[in-house]
């Protein structure tokens, strides 16, 4: 087992008060990616908050990268999430922390995603969560949570295999969303050609 924080970078995300990287307001916009944006493990980065600050090596320095993984900080409920590809001018607010890894085409960042989002992940995190009213977890305490590591042979294998599982998810869902639409369709339709029916 290793600690998190040996394997990777973790930091939060973007503050926008104080001395804070986002506290002085400018013309260089971005999106923020919220806690409530991270629904299901996944990243749902349609109409994400923009907010306009000033440009500097420290604000460019919170930009997200595709396969940063997305822990929640202050949450009844962690929510964990990879960066989809494509990501652009996107950053994570103060209450999630960010987790990069040094090459994410190496397959660590999927394969800590789908750890610390199994049950055994989410009781290591529970585990480093402070008690108050609305749990809270610091860079630091993630950092420490244990963590197995696979050969680098074994973490590429297990990249496709995510990968593949991720597309048949997605796949399985669209058709799903679809079935649904064309039985409420349907529904609506037979309801409506009665209603009209007995009006005639």
């Amino acid at each position: 087992m290793n600690g998190l924080g040996n394997l990777v970078q973790v930091r939060q995300g973007l503050a926008v008060a104080g001395r804070a990287a986002g506290a002085s307001a400018g013309d260089w916009y971005v999106n923020v990616i919220e806690s409530a944006d991270i629904v299901d493990d996944h990243v749902e980065l349609k109409d994400l908050r923009e907010i306009g600050i000033r440009q500097s090596v420290r604000s460019e320095a919170h930009l997200l990268r595709p396969y940063d993984l997305l822990v929640t900080a202050r949450a009844h409920s962690v929510r964990i999430a990879l960066v989809p590809p494509g990501v652009s001018r996107t950053v994570a607010a103060a209450t999630i922390l960010v987790v990069r890894t040094p090459d994410p085409s190496a397959g660590l960042a999927h394969f800590l995603w789908y750890y610390l989002t199994s049950a055994r992940g989410r009781a290591a995190i529970a585990a480093r969560l402070s008690a108050t009213s609305l749990p809270s977890l610091s860079a630091r305490a993630l950092s420490e949570v244990q963590v197995p590591l696979l050969p680098a042979d074994h973490m590429r294998r297990l990249l496709d295999l995510i990968e593949a599982t991720e597309a048949s998810r997605m796949k399985a869902l669209e058709a799903l969303r679809v079935r649904h639409d064309m039985l409420r369709d349907s529904i609506i339709a037979q309801i409506t050609e009665t209603a009209n029916r007995k009006e005639s």
